[in-house]
């Protein structure tokens, strides 16, 4: 069981997990994204009716921080079933936040529903552990992963059963990002909503980006071995004489990008589109290659498309406060990089939000004031942002329990009479109380 939002795109972790059970451990599987708004009475059924006559044991992968998926769980472990939770965060949602015996509002974590929980890749999975019950289980990464997914195993679930074909896929060459590796510590005000003179500045040590759940989770460890990128691709569907799209997971993927490219010429591989999900910083400092990747793409008949760039903000201070490693400056080179490839290369390279980009940008946050707010209006106008960068709708800043600005969030607290919601495994930045009152709730479009 896992997150999907209906679309036609394939999730990695959870098909390779169910790939990977299925021949290696002989253990048939398949893959349930479950949407938003799903019937749970009908999926109940589903399931029952599944599980006749045989062991019942559900994984979970990847919540997205939904409270209703965590309240399956429950239910299921309530009717008997074994569950087991992977994938990202696994550990860190098992464990809940700290001193939850003094703060009885934070997330305890999901001990109590979960009976197997598994952190790492699972190539270290074993037919043993499913006769294991309340207990953590980590494997290290490494380089050498397994990697044969089934890209025919996904469905997913509204009102009933859809068998999904995959359109877009994703080829692991990344595990993790390398600038989670990049300590720093910033000081942060509080919410604006708050008073900040009574509070005073926190100072918070970060690994990459200050929200970054990823950081905490695996962090970086490492790059896959270039045959085995390869032989992902290879093992792709096609669609119409091409293998169909697929994001290539690295958020510095310019650097190796043009080998991809002659491995799978020199292997008469044919590629449609490679999607790419970066930083801005990858693309100012290898402009050059990029501009060299897209010749040797346009010959190929290859789309190349930035599919998500990690702006995020359009105002420095903010940038600072999400430890981005980027600033302002930086972002207008990246965009006017973009636009000026594009005029060039045209359609084999896709950046533009009416081409299907979606790019990060974090709005509302916690320290939006009227000094933020003018400041990135004024820039988003003078460098024509609306025109091809910003998304249709942008993303309230989500504060995963176990990122970096958890921990700013739980020093307030613990400073002050004031507590803040929880929703599932998140923390509701907008949603402080001292006396039992609830400010607006904010809603997420993740």
């Amino acid at each position: 069981m896992t997150h999907h939002s209906g679309e036609s795109h394939g999730i990695l972790g959870a098909q390779l997990a169910a790939s990977f059970f299925q021949k290696r451990l002989s253990l048939p599987s398949k893959v349930i994204g479950v949407e938003r708004n799903f019937s749970k009475e009908k999926l109940l059924q589903y399931l029952k009716d599944y599980y006749q006559g045989k062991e019942s044991i559900i994984a979970f992968s990847h919540l997205c921080g939904r409270r209703d998926l965590i309240e399956l769980m429950k239910e299921l472990k309530g009717k008997g079933f074994i569950t087991l939770l992977g994938g990202p965060q696994a550990k860190q949602d098992y464990e809940g936040e700290p001193e939850t015996d003094l703060y009885p509002h934070r997330f305890k974590g999901l001990k109590s529903i979960l009976d197997i929980t598994y952190q790492g890749p699972v190539d270290g999975f074993c037919t043993e552990d499913f006769l294991k019950r309340g207990v953590l289980i980590e494997h290290p990464w490494t380089q050498d992963l397994f990697v044969e997914v089934d890209w025919s195993n996904l469905y997913t679930f509204s009102d009933c059963l859809k068998k999904t074909e995959v359109r877009i896929g994703q080829v692991l060459q990344a595990i993790g990002c390398p600038y989670s590796g990049t300590q720093q510590t910033v000081s942060l005000p509080p919410p604006v909503s708050l008073p900040k003179r009574e509070i005073g500045e926190v100072e918070v040590r970060s690994d990459g980006c200050i929200f970054c759940d990823v950081s905490r989770d695996k962090g970086f460890q490492g790059v896959l071995k270039p045959h085995e990128v390869i032989r992902q691709i290879e093992r792709l569907p096609e669609f119409e004489g091409s293998k169909i799209p697929f994001e290539l997971i690295d958020e510095y993927p310019l650097r190796s990008l043009g080998n991809v490219l002659d491995e799978v010429a020199h292997c008469h591989i044919k590629l449609s589109q490679i999607n790419l999900v970066c930083r801005v910083d990858d693309i100012n400092r290898h402009s050059a290659v990029l501009q060299e990747i897209l010749f040797r793409a346009k010959e190929q008949g290859i789309k190349i498309m930035f599919a998500s760039i990690g702006f995020e903000s359009f105002s420095d201070r903010l940038l600072q406060y999400f430890c981005k490693g980027i600033t302002l400056s930086d972002s207008v080179q990246c965009v006017e990089t973009l636009r000026r490839l594009k005029n060039r290369f045209g359609n084999h390279l896709l950046y533009r939000r009416d081409e299907g980009a979606h790019h990060g940008f974090i709005r509302p946050t916690p320290w939006d004031d009227g000094e933020t707010m003018r400041e990135m209006d004024k820039h988003i106008f003078l460098y024509r942002l609306f025109e091809d960068i910003l998304p249709n709708h942008s993303t309230p800043l989500i504060i995963h329990h176990a990122s970096f600005l958890g921990d700013w969030i739980r020093e307030i607290e613990s400073k002050t009479n004031i507590t803040f919601g929880r929703e599932g495994t998140w923390i509701e930045w907008w949603n402080p109380s001292s006396d039992g009152s609830t400010s607006p709730r904010v809603e997420s479009s993740q």
